[in-house]
């Protein structure tokens, strides 16, 4: 997720509302290089719902493969896009 500088460019993911600074879960490459966004994958894991975030094509990857209904509903896709100059901190709580 960084620019060709260095820099790293926070993410918004829109039905989450939450600010992600990392890449891939899968692949470690960074999401939606332009303004216009990308889908992405968010699986929500173990009894504390720790939340994983995952490309579009690791996302379709992943989803290719499961098999269960009920484990499914463990998965759900999001929009991401770029910030540029984002007032918010991370997971944009403020803190």
């Amino acid at each position: 997720m960084e620019e060709g500088n260095g820099r790293v460019i926070p993410h918004l993911i829109v039905n989450r509302a939450e600010v992600v600074s990392e890449g891939c879960c899968a692949c470690g490459n960074g999401y939606a290089p332009n303004a216009g966004g990308e889908r992405a994958l968010t699986a929500a894991v173990g009894e504390d719902n720790k939340t994983y975030m995952f490309c579009a094509p690791c996302g379709d990857s992943i989803m290719g493969h499961v098999q269960v209904d009920s484990v499914r509903q463990r998965y759900s896709w999001d929009w991401v896009v770029p910030l540029k100059g984002s007032p918010l901190n991370h997971n944009g709580n403020g803190h």
